[in-house]
């Protein structure tokens, strides 16, 4: 797994809010794709550990400060959850649209800079 991805997940799954049971935790997925990634880890020698930790403290290391801006803190989650598989549809899909709206996200809130960066 790549190491930035791995430790985006690892930060996602730290972050995620755990609740008293067991179904409320979120991060089920992401936490099945670490513990794979563990269990990939424990087939290597000695050295390719080592050279895969290390890439992994940086990679943390850089995400962790990503994700104290608040804005790539959402990117990166929004990332996490386009990793996830599609949910099973259950029955059909009943779609509803805005009629006012130009295109898709066009109705969305958008987070402008201060006039002083522009």
């Amino acid at each position: 797994m790549d190491p930035v991805r791995q430790a985006n997940l690892t930060a996602y799954v730290a972050c995620t809010p755990k609740t008293g049971g067991g179904a409320g935790f979120t991060a089920l997925y992401e936490k099945k794709q670490l513990i794979e990634a563990r269990r990939k880890r424990s087939t290597m020698n000695f050295m390719e550990r080592m050279e895969v930790d290390a890439e992994h403290k940086q990679a943390y290391a850089q995400v962790t400060l990503m994700r104290q801006n608040e804005d790539h803190r959402k990117a990166l989650d929004r990332l996490v959850e386009k990793m996830r598989p599609a949910p099973l549809a259950r029955g059909p899909k009943i779609v509803k649209h805005n009629g006012k709206a130009l295109h898709e996200g066009h109705d969305r809130q958008l987070n402008w800079a201060p006039l002083e960066c522009y």
